[in-house]
């Protein structure tokens, strides 16, 4: 089978047959046109990425500094070691380092000032879901005191099309209310809130892992939510919907994308009683989970109000 844009043969088929060189140039156009056509990032923008070292963060990564765009990256150890070690540290650091992006490396158990496994287990939820909430905790938190005005993620179309068939099964009025307002930008509606962006929105896993490929990028995410070993019940029914319908990850981007903002979502923050971050209640999510911990004791960690360790090139 031949390239569909320059008649080579075909090194990969995913939305088309395509040629390593003119998949390369593709992706990276689609990407570059979102970003204007969305204006996710001005001239004036100081972007920081957040990278757990797989093949989708660092995609992003990767992307936004090909066109050209000053980045700083931001790795941090959320405390389970299938999901970051050493290994991952030294992956998405080496990556910075011969790029010459600006490295950030912090710890939840450090900054928290508790022992993650208490933290987990006392949290009473999903270990994943616990972890994406520290994340969107902290990952604000870091980007505002160090003076970054947009955070970049690595959500592609098929975390979209997951938190759309999450929604639709849990029927919750308020899932359908937070999908409102995943789209390639999320606009800061608090002025402790650091805008969120999302430049692979309309990109698929699959093209994400071929990018790594193509460009030689060294991948070590986490194996619990690895490409290939990831077997919860919302990635098998998006494979089975896609075995029907193959564009159906992207339908859903694409659909959510257009839909118009009601706002009927609850949007009113106040401070947090405790940290002062932003949060519906008075006390967040957060630090209600880690006033149920009990304190690290001195052993050279940071102790109940730690800060967060940096590294920067």
């Amino acid at each position: 089978m031949q390239c569909a844009l320059c008649g080579k043969a075909k090194e990969v088929n995913i939305t088309r047959p395509l040629c390593g060189e003119c998949f390369l140039k593709d992706y990276e156009s689609r990407i570059r046109r979102l970003i204007q056509r969305e204006k996710l990032i001005t001239p004036q923008d100081r972007v920081l990425v957040a990278v757990s070292g797989g093949k989708d963060s660092l995609s992003c990564a990767q992307v936004l500094y090909t066109l050209g765009y000053s980045i700083a990256v931001l790795h941090v150890d959320v405390g389970v070691a299938a999901c970051t070690n050493p290994r991952t540290r030294n992956v998405v650091e080496r990556f910075c380092e011969e790029r010459d992006i600006p490295f950030y490396f912090l710890s939840f158990s450090e900054y928290l000032g508790v022992d993650m496994d208490e933290f987990f287990r006392k949290a009473r939820r999903p270990r994943c879901a616990t972890c994406g909430m520290l994340k969107r905790y902290v990952f604000n938190r870091f980007a505002r005191e160090n003076g970054f005005t947009k955070l970049a993620t690595g959500h592609c179309a098929d975390d979209i099309a997951r938190y759309f068939l999450k929604a639709w099964v849990s029927g919750s009025k308020e899932s359908f209310l937070w999908l409102e307002k995943l789209k390639p930008l999320t606009p800061s509606l608090h002025p402790r809130v650091v805008a969120r962006i999302r430049p692979l929105f309309f990109s698929l896993e699959q093209e994400n892992y071929a990018y790594t490929k193509f460009r030689g990028i060294v991948v070590a995410g986490c194996t619990m939510c690895s490409f290939f070993l990831r077997k919860d019940s919302w990635t098998e029914m998006l494979h089975r919907i896609e075995e029907v319908r193959r564009d159906f990850a992207l339908a859903v981007a694409r659909t959510l994308a257009r839909q118009p903002e009601k706002g009927e979502a609850n949007d009113t923050f106040q401070e947090c009683r405790i940290c002062g971050e932003p949060t519906n209640r008075e006390i967040c999510a957060v630090c209600r989970v880690r006033e149920r911990c009990s304190p690290l004791t001195p052993t050279g960690r940071s102790g109940r109000q730690g800060g967060m360790t940096q590294e920067a090139r």
